[in-house]
């Protein structure tokens, strides 16, 4: 498999006219080189912290929610249990070596780095079984120009390829340009993260050899090849590295002794790097609060935030994720027929006990929410008699508290 794709590489390669020693071949296989020189793929990615939270943050976001096949009825919503339809069982187990919460976080990844979310529906006497992640570096998308349906060639392990069409694979797909392959943060996100990558790399390289204490050692004349040899090597062994950092350098024979300032990029290097976080941020469209820059945060904005990080961000992808499901796990009469996939959102729209309980209290005064709806939100079972709306009466007329009540009569035993 791995010299069939090295001569598939060269012969792609011996067409565009690029030599395999150069850079631009990265470029031609979808690794995309930033300004900074470096080459930015999934794992370069992640080795900036801020996009690793960030991909961390949404894609394990995602995987707290349960996907529920739902059909609307004249009655209202009904969910489907997992034993009474095909599509509810693979939601609730899309594959039997992964859990659910595992296999959702690892398709938003996908989508998330490479702009392509990918799964296989197995099916077994027509029915969905199966949900088995592929790999978006082994699937090639390519869309019908005549009709606009895509189809996916991928490359299997054993040798070969096998072309599937829509209907049998899952795809969550990124923003595209073609309608067909999505763009990640790999395609997108280039630029930004190789500058973070350069600053890390900088700081690195900055704390880890350089040999600065606290100034600079000037001589009143010149010194014999064979001292500054000696005095080289000493300065380095006493003086670099991080362990060593500040020490005090030790004078004689009339050395004199400068001390350094900050030079005026040394001292905008920590706002560069904060930069890059803001930057990522924007990039994965998250609040960067989020990815615990804290310069902002309050005590009280927690449950605005959430709240936006639900709307502006978890929200298109789960309608996304939501439309995926659906095309390829239910059929066009179970579509007509009311049937669809939700992703459950309740956990993010939780707050504090006193205000999630007051807005139960109001639900159900106002006949919004009845006391077995509220009680199913807070994972209660329900109650006999909770089925029935009911309102608050409140209101009286001035008279009415002086009135008299009526008098109960207790039944004679």
């Amino acid at each position: 498999m791995v010299a069939m794709l090295d001569s598939l590489k060269s012969l792609v390669l011996k067409a565009f006219n690029v030599p395999l020693s150069s850079p631009m071949a990265l470029d031609v296989f979808g690794v995309p080189a930033s300004g900074s020189g470096l080459y930015v793929d999934a794992l370069a990615a992640l080795r900036v912290p801020a996009v690793a939270a960030g991909v961390k943050l949404i894609s394990e976001a995602v995987a707290t929610l349960d996907a529920h096949l739902v059909r609307e009825t004249s009655t209202g919503r009904e969910t489907i249990a997992p034993t009474d339809h095909p599509a509810a069982r693979v939601l609730e187990r899309p594959v039997p070596w992964l859990g659910e919460s595992e296999w959702k976080r690892q398709i938003v990844a996908d989508a998330l780095l490479w702009g392509d979310g990918l799964a296989l529906v197995n099916r077994v006497r027509g029915e969905p079984r199966e949900l088995p992640r592929i790999d978006p570096r082994s699937c090639n998308i390519i869309v019908d120009m005549v009709t606009g349906e895509p189809s996916y060639t991928v490359a299997l392990q054993q040798g070969g390829s096998e072309t599937f069409t829509y209907k049998d694979v899952v795809h969550l797909r990124g923003q595209t340009l073609d309608g067909a392959k999505g763009l990640g943060l790999v395609s997108l996100g280039a630029e930004a993260i190789g500058l973070a990558l350069v600053l890390e790399g900088h700081a690195t390289r900055l704390f880890s050899r350089g040999a600065r204490p606290g100034g600079v050692l000037e001589m009143p004349t010149k010194i014999h090849p064979d001292v500054m040899s000696r005095l080289r090597e000493s300065f380095a062994q006493v003086y670099q590295g991080t362990h060593n950092s500040g020490k005090t350098a030790i004078l004689e024979q009339g050395v004199k002794f400068t001390p350094l300032q900050l030079s005026s990029v040394d001292a905008q290097f920590l706002e560069l790097r904060k930069f890059q976080t803001l930057e990522i941020a924007r990039l994965l469209n998250i609040p960067a609060v989020l990815l615990n820059d804290l310069e902002h945060a309050t005590l009280n904005n927690s449950a605005a935030l959430a709240q936006l990080f639900l709307d502006r961000t978890i929200s298109p992808i789960l309608e996304l994720f939501e439309d995926a499901l659906e095309r390829t796990l239910l059929t066009d009469e179970e579509r007509d027929g009311g049937y669809c996939i939700e992703f459950c959102t309740n956990n993010f729209v939780r707050v504090d006990l006193d205000k999630r309980f007051a807005a139960l209290k109001t639900g159900i005064e106002s006949g919004v929410l009845t006391l077995n709806e509220a009680r199913q939100r807070e994972g209660l079972p329900p109650v006999e008699g909770g089925d029935k709306p009911m309102r608050s009466v409140q209101v009286l007329p001035l008279d009415a508290a002086s009135a008299p009540q009526p008098q109960t009569t207790e039944p004679t035993l």
